[in-house]
């Protein structure tokens, strides 16, 4: 197995240099986890499955008790954003707000560094590139989608007619096995900014919480439909 990567160009004015991302072709879930680890253990998967649950709820109690949690994967902890008005100041949930911190643990540096087996993935022409997405909402990660608040994607041919219910910006569920319900997809109505390199929208209020892909989808011409989707999973809490 490799890892596969694909280009895309940069999005400064005049600018000729691309930069490389990888490419995921498979979400493994925790679901998956717990498969390959039953596979020749004596312990059932409901056993595993408690182990785990257990070992996590452990790390979250920590790390929400002020305590930083060193494992061999991760490091856990919390940051503090917002502006303080001086040495005196104190923490104000109106102007300031906690988040998660985590950061590679030295097991998985190790595995990185010691060497990644690469592949370059053929370029897919016409299709929409959603290259980064960032969460608008008051300093929250920009690994979720906030409900009711708004986001930005920029990339390359993202720009689609808003009065056609076949293009647009899709939010899909994805599965506890990483794929995608896309029969579940829900369509984003609300934009403030849809240009060939930048989109910002509404995150629909009714979402689940659970895992998500987004997705758009752009006609180019009359009839052919060309569908490109962000490669990071996103979350709602």
């Amino acid at each position: 197995m490799t890892a596969n990567y694909k280009l895309y160009k940069s999005n400064g004015s005049g600018t000729k240099k691309y930069y490389a991302k990888i490419h995921y072709d498979q979400v493994m879930t925790e679901e998956d986890i717990i498969d390959e680890m039953i596979k020749g253990s004596p312990f059932s998967k409901e056993v595993t499955q408690a182990i785990l649950c257990r070992y996590h709820d452990i790390i979250n109690d920590a790390a929400r008790n002020g305590k930083q949690v060193v494992t061999r994967s991760a490091c856990y902890g919390l940051d503090i954003k917002g502006v303080f008005n001086g040495p005196t100041d104190q923490f104000d949930a109106s102007r300031h707000e906690v988040v998660a911190n985590v950061q590679p643990g030295l097991d998985f540096k190790a595995v990185v560094s010691s060497g990644v087996p690469i592949e370059k993935g053929e370029p897919q022409q016409k299709l929409p590139e959603l290259d980064v997405y960032t969460n608008l909402y008051n300093g929250s990660p920009d690994t979720e989608l906030s409900t009711g608040h708004h986001a930005r994607i920029l990339g390359n041919r993202l720009w689609f007619d808003v009065n056609d219910p076949q293009q647009g910006l899709f939010i899909i569920p994805l599965s506890s096995t990483g794929i995608l319900n896309v029969n579940d997809a829900v369509k984003v109505e609300e934009f403030t900014r849809v240009t060939s390199n930048e989109i910002v929208f509404r995150v629909p209020d009714d979402l689940f919480p659970g895992i998500y892909k987004l997705e758009v989808r752009v006609k180019y011409g009359k009839r052919n439909l060309y569908t490109g989707e962000l490669e990071d999973v996103l979350t709602v809490i």
